[in-house]
């Protein structure tokens, strides 16, 4: 697999440090794009952001990647595909579903269910300063969940299965014997190949197409423009969660995405309004990016260590 490049060498803490801030801007730009499709324009067809997400990047990434056409590829990363269109799916409807610092509090229990996959799937076991750390930005999502003043139920089911989802994509992604010797980028041709069929299929069943085509703004320029701008960022999500993934550990990416949430809360109150404030959602808000800011200074802090340790091995004669 080539997560770390072509060279399968171990990826530097620099490295490792601008997959995670890539991930999380272009995380922090589709998240508002797509929120203002929904809230903004009233265009409540999540499907159809997916699809017009993998439209663009299917022929995108085949013109700068460039990959081996293969069926046995195909076959292999089909999976993943089915697990991306389930997820992107229920992250669209939970988007369209909460107000957005909700949004961001349900998305921590990703971390949970990672570690657990990873423990009963992938036989990893994890310290216990990372396991505190998980709890108390868990914890602190506990809190908020509980204290949202804008209950939804069928958000909240959606954005739990987002997790769920969210947690078996990003394994599968650092994981797959299929994609070995596959760029990001191919895979990602791939996975957006794979996936279009699949949510077309949803979409005639669901008879969302011709509801589309009677949206009253459809023809706008200001719309169009802020649905292309959210189909386009499509791809930037996609490829950074994958490099991401590949070059450090699924787990960091999760603990990324609850990083940038520290903006998004903030500008999420801000713009869209829909956040009624509670002193106690406010403090398990904190509390959950207070265990975020740990784990992820104690991983840049081990992974300085390695490389250091690498340098010296590499000096002995």
């Amino acid at each position: 697999m080539r997560g770390y490049g072509s060279d399968g060498a171990e990826p530097t803490p620099l490295h490792r440090l601008s997959t995670v801030a890539y991930f999380m801007g272009s995380s922090i730009l589709v998240q508002y794009t797509t929120k203002a499709i929904f809230s903004s324009y009233g265009f409540h067809f999540p499907l159809t952001v997916a699809f017009l997400q993998m439209l663009f990047i299917a022929p995108v990434s085949y013109a700068i990647a460039r990959p081996e056409l293969s069926w046995q590829l195909a076959r292999g990363l089909s999976p993943l595909a089915l697990v991306n269109v389930l997820n992107v799916v229920a992250g669209l409807v939970g988007t369209q579903g909460l107000n957005v610092p909700m949004f961001i509090a349900l998305r921590r229990f990703t971390l949970l269910i990672t570690i657990l996959l990873e423990r009963f799937w992938l036989h990893k076991s994890h310290d216990w300063p990372t396991l505190a750390a998980m709890s108390i930005m868990i914890g602190g999502a506990l809190v908020a969940a509980f204290t949202d003043m804008s209950f939804n139920m069928r958000g909240y089911a959606a954005v739990l299965a987002n997790d769920l989802l969210t947690s078996l994509y990003l394994i599968m992604v650092k994981n797959n014997p299929a994609s070995h010797g596959l760029s990001t980028t191919g895979m990602l041709f791939y996975n957006s190949v794979l996936s279009l069929p699949l949510l077309g299929g949803v979409l005639l069943l669901r008879s969302e197409v011709w509801r589309v085509l009677a949206y009253p703004l459809l023809l706008s320029p200001q719309f169009q423009t802020a649905l292309f701008l959210a189909s386009a960022m499509g791809l930037t999500i996609n490829h950074s969660t994958m490099v991401c993934t590949r070059v450090n550990e699924p787990l960091m990416t999760s603990v990324a995405g609850n990083l940038k949430n520290v903006l998004m809360t903030v500008v999420g109150a801000l713009a869209f309004g829909d956040f009624v404030f509670s002193p106690w959602n406010a403090a398990g808000l904190g509390a959950s990016m207070a265990g975020a800011v740990w784990y992820a200074t104690r991983s840049a802090f081990k992974a300085r260590q390695r490389a250091l340790k690498t340098s010296l091995l590499s000096q002995v004669p």
